[in-house]
């Protein structure tokens, strides 16, 4: 995913480090140039020195092919202006900011902000729950949110066509419950074999979505 972060303190570093390795396109805007310089020594991302609130700045970091923009300056109301001006003017499909006063909750939702958070970790749990929405997406969360329910659909020309379960060295944190193929359920075996198109719902613990997106090649 190509994901924009408003704030280039420590959540923000946090935050572009985390996605970064894990293979998403980040970027980060930040006011501070002194700052900018030292996130630019520590990171291979795209930094952009201005006010996140700013079409132009926003459009600079690359918002016309952002999947999300979050914005987590020690600021509400910058947060929101920036979630804001990305949804309304670059079509953002996802917008999340970081909350500092909670009072201001419920404010941001009404706003238009599509999540609004408290803590960096929830910032990354929530972005690992969209990630590729086209090919996979959480049904349901399970025990609490330590499982869940993942729906995972192949594209039709996928390279992992015509290979068997047992080939795929599917984490140990995961199981394929059943295949949706042509309108027919089948319940997999070892064997079975995967066609292009291919709808599979797993179960698979939070701790490992990542490792079951690797196996399934799926992309950011």
């Amino acid at each position: 995913m190509k994901i924009i972060i408003v704030g280039g303190g420590k959540v923000g570093f946090y935050l572009a480090q985390t996605l970064s390795a894990q293979g998403h396109d980040a970027a980060i805007i930040e006011q501070d140039r002194e700052l900018c310089r030292m996130i630019a020594n520590q990171l291979d991302i795209s930094i952009c020195t201005g006010d996140g609130t700013s079409q132009d700045v926003l459009r600079e970091a690359g918002a016309e092919r952002a999947d999300v923009v979050c914005a987590v300056t020690g600021k509400d109301e910058s947060n929101l202006v920036c979630c804001q001006t990305a949804k309304k003017v670059f079509d953002v499909k996802k917008t999340v900011a970081k909350v500092n006063n909670p009072n201001n909750v419920a404010a941001l939702r009404t706003l238009g902000v599509d999540t609004v958070v408290s803590s960096t970790d929830n910032i990354i749990e929530h972005l690992e729950r969209e990630v590729d929405i086209s090919a996979m997406k959480e049904l349901i969360p399970l025990d609490g949110g330590d499982a869940s329910l993942q729906e995972i659909t192949l594209p039709e020309d996928s390279e992992l066509a015509g290979k068997s379960l047992m080939e795929l060295s599917l984490p140990q944190t995961c199981n394929v419950v059943c295949i949706s193929r042509g309108g027919h359920t089948l319940i997999p075996r070892g064997q079975t074999r995967l066609h292009g198109g291919d709808v599979l719902l797993v179960v698979t613990l939070r701790h490992g979505v990542r490792d079951l997106r690797k196996a399934l090649r799926i992309k950011d």
